[in-house]
């Protein structure tokens, strides 16, 4: 029996459907689809001889400050009470506070001493968070086993994707973005542009990218898994991420997959976004979410703003620099909840999430 006929709204997804294929078939293929249609346009322009203008490169990046990008992490201090009964709102609140001075300040020093060692530790954390959030939805859909090598094939793969993919075709346009974000501190990274830049790294990020993809996928085959979907997902982001500028395709990714999927990880712990998502009304749960985030977002746009006015530059460098502090302690609170990822995985899999 359809929601329909159950007297729902014919927007509803069908009754029988579970919240693993209402999000597969409403968000996540989308989604993928839409990555594969932007790199087939891209191609399609570079055959013509048509670059992407680079204002329009930035767009992604300047949408990510109010919606997905920069709220995504923007509710880390209401997690730990939302998945331990036993922590209060107040010792949530303040753990995580404490958690961002720390962790931001150190990450913005080691910035401000070694900008171009900043620049790499940003990478390497990034690369794993990137790859540590799809691993958790390859679990909570029952797209992969419960295998230690497994999960860190995924992490290593899914991060590699958008961290080494551009240095393929792109070395040129990632050494810029680190000569423009380095240089904000005054750090001459001339050499590091270069190097990025060498024939053998990118040789060496090819071969690295080769051997991680060929070794997750038969490792998932010979445990059991469901290769299928991450091959589809794979195949698609290394294609794009060869064709499309890095700056476009790195926005698009952090804004519209990486961001996207953090927040139905977030909203699957609450009752009012559970029921939503599992009705396919995404836009209703992605505005609860959203509305939620608006105060801390605020927060960190105020913050952005001032990095600007010392820095006296309102660039795409600028806002990395501020990601580049906010990512360390993010990754840190969803290293938690990885830790304790049953709770999540039970909610996507239709059973009682944990926050009432």
């Amino acid at each position: 029996m359809t929601a329909a006929r159950a007297g729902r709204p014919a927007v509803d997804a069908p009754a029988d459907m579970t919240a693993p294929d209402v999000l597969r078939r409403r968000l996540f293929q989308p989604t993928t689809a839409a990555f594969a249609a932007v790199a087939v346009l891209v191609a399609l322009l570079d055959v013509a001889g048509i670059a992407v203008p680079e204002p329009v490169q930035v767009v992604p990046f300047a949408v990510s400050v109010l919606l997905f990008g920069l709220p995504h992490g923007a509710l880390d201090h209401l997690v730990p009470a939302r998945l331990d009964p036993g922590i209060s709102r107040r010792r949530s609140i303040a753990s995580v506070v404490l958690l961002y001075a720390v962790l931001g300040a150190a990450t913005a020093a080691v910035w401000i001493v070694l900008p171009v060692a900043g620049f790499t530790l940003f990478i390497l954390v990034t690369w794993f968070h990137w790859g540590q959030g799809d691993l958790w939805l390859d679990r909570a859909l029952g797209d992969a086993p419960p295998s230690r090598t497994d999960a860190a094939l995924t992490v290593l793969v899914r991060g590699a994707l958008p961290m080494l993919g551009p240095l393929l075709l792109h070395a040129r346009e990632y050494a810029a973005v680190l000569r423009g974000t380095t240089g904000l501190l005054g750090a001459r990274s001339a050499p590091a542009g270069a190097l990025l830049e060498s024939p053998v790294i990118r040789l060496t990020a090819a071969l690295v990218l080769v051997a991680l993809i060929t070794a997750h996928l038969v490792v998932r085959r010979r445990a059991g898994g469901r290769p299928a979907p991450a091959v589809g997902e794979i195949t698609v982001l290394a294609i794009f991420f060869l064709v499309v500028p890095p700056v476009l395709a790195v926005g698009l990714y952090f804004t519209f997959w990486h961001a996207v999927r953090h927040i139905v990880r977030l909203e699957l712990l609450t009752d009012g976004g559970r029921a939503a998502l599992q009705r396919g009304h995404l836009l209703r749960s992605f505005g609860r979410f959203l509305r939620d985030a608006a105060p801390l977002t605020a927060c960190a746009v105020v913050l952005l703003a001032a990095l600007a006015l010392v820095l006296r530059s309102a660039d795409l460098g600028t806002y990395l620099l501020l990601i580049a502090a906010l990512t360390t302690p993010h990754t840190a609170v969803v290293t938690w909840m990885d830790r304790r990822r049953s709770q999540g995985v039970a909610a996507v899999r239709g059973e009682e999430p944990v926050q009432r």
